[in-house]
């Protein structure tokens, strides 16, 4: 973890303490940056040059928040989902199923904009509230369905898969159990590929082409696996656009997570680029309080990630972004408080806020490699003690921190390395501070 620069000797210490894992991270962080920024470089050309098509990955489409530390920024509420789907039709996307979107790029016929939506595991509330605005705006998707769990509690019935494949849905096979292919043997995948494509199958009475792979994580075996099960496109979590030059098994998408869906289409469908289209939508306010919080030797680069995390009004309050640019990565610090809160905050919260954050800062800034994020509360200094310098006295606390890579992000919901203070949020809600705003 990459701890930036910070007064008090709590940070300092900190700082020695984690740069131990820095070191063995450093190879890991050289090799995805090439992969990262030819990612950003190739959306932004076709931005630039020619037309765009996105596979964009949702969960959740519910107007409640199920249990679980990920479940909030990975609900999208109806009315988010209506408005991305009236945008997309006002600006004059085809909205597609993958299979289509596919078919369109590599006969090239996509338009100028044409997007795939694509539902993830099969949770009921996509079939309760997701269908109804698809069809109401005559849209198809694709659903990735874990067959083992159709029919429980929280997920898809058969008769709800017949009534979305009847809607003119396409239906992929997402596994059966949801596990991670590249932790089971060579047998045990091909059971949970074959097996779950044969279960729609059967249950739909047609065929089955689409597969995504459960959380993005595949190999060039489990990719020949896919081909050998019958199906012609598989989807991944690595973000990017679709060109005629994309293996039709290693998909890219786009994550939609809560409060910041309609923002990321309009960045990678906008005509202007991506900075010129922010700057002309961020409110005064807004962007001059973003610009009082940054640090570090990138400035645009922290406001744009600071403008992104500021936006939504998260309850923990942000006190700085610092934004370090190295030969080697580009690492934004968030710095959150640990005692000021706008709203009451439980870990679940703070933990799914934290994430929404760090999706929030990488999706606003393409150069970014890892977001690093930590809550810090003063400690009581005596007056008169020296506060900065070599000798200066701790004037705050770590309580909070975590670092997640682009590639991380991509992959999992998690927090990477993460750190919680055994007394920070442990009794529950914090209460929020009086007469603090964004």
């Amino acid at each position: 973890m990459r701890v930036l620069r910070q007064a008090g000797k709590g940070h300092r210490l900190f700082r020695e303490v984690v740069l131990i894992a820095r070191a063995a991270r450093r190879l890991f962080i050289a090799a995805i940056v090439c992969a990262v920024a030819a990612s950003a470089r190739g959306i932004a050309a076709e931005r630039e040059h020619g037309p765009v098509a996105v596979i964009f990955m949702y969960h959740h489409v519910s107007p409640t928040v199920l249990p679980g530390p990920y479940a909030r920024a990975l609900t999208v509420t109806p009315q988010e989902f209506a408005a991305q789907l009236s945008w997309l039709r006002t600006k004059g996307c085809r909205i597609a199923t993958v299979d289509e979107l596919v078919t369109d790029v590599h006969g090239g016929q996509r338009g100028a904009c044409e997007a795939a939506l694509t539902f993830d595991d099969g949770y009921d509330d996509v079939a309760t509230y997701a269908l109804p605005l698809l069809r109401q705006t005559g849209a198809r998707a694709t659903f990735y369905i874990a067959t083992g769990f159709v029919g429980q509690s929280g997920h898809v019935s058969v008769r709800q898969l017949r009534a979305l494949a009847a809607a003119g849905m396409e239906i992929g096979a997402h596994t059966v159990h949801h596990v991670d292919l590249m932790t089971l043997d060579r047998m045990q995948a091909r059971r949970e590929i074959q097996e779950s494509a044969a279960s729609l199958r059967r249950w739909l009475h047609g065929p089955v082409t689409a597969f995504a792979y459960p959380a993005g994580r595949y190999d060039a075996a489990v990719a020949q696996d896919v081909a050998r099960a019958g199906l012609a496109t598989a989807v991944t979590t690595d973000p990017g656009g679709v060109s005629p030059a994309s293996d039709s098994y290693a998909l890219p998408r786009y994550r939609i997570e809560r409060g910041s869906g309609l923002s990321l289409m309009q960045a990678l469908f906008a005509v202007a680029p991506r900075a010129a289209a922010a700057a002309a939508t961020v409110p005064t306010t807004l962007a001059h309080i973003a610009h009082e919080r940054i640090a570090g030797n990138a400035p645009d680069v922290a406001e744009a990630v600071a403008v992104a995390i500021l936006a939504p009004r998260f309850p923990e309050q942000v006190l700085k972004v610092h934004v370090l640019a190295l030969p080697s990565a580009t690492v934004a610090g968030i710095v959150l408080s640990g005692v000021k809160f706008h709203a009451p905050v439980d870990r679940r919260q703070f933990a799914g806020d934290v994430r929404m954050m760090i999706d929030r800062a990488m999706q606003a800034a393409p150069a970014v490699d890892e977001v690093d994020v930590w809550a810090t509360v003063p400690l009581p200094v005596v007056a008169g003690a020296q506060v900065s310098g070599d000798y200066a006295v701790p004037t705050s606390r770590t309580v909070f921190s975590c670092a997640v890579t682009r590639m991380q992000a991509a992959g999992t919901p998690g927090l990477g390395l993460t750190y919680w203070d055994p007394t920070f949020l442990a009794a529950g809600a914090a209460a929020p501070a009086q007469g603090e705003h964004v």
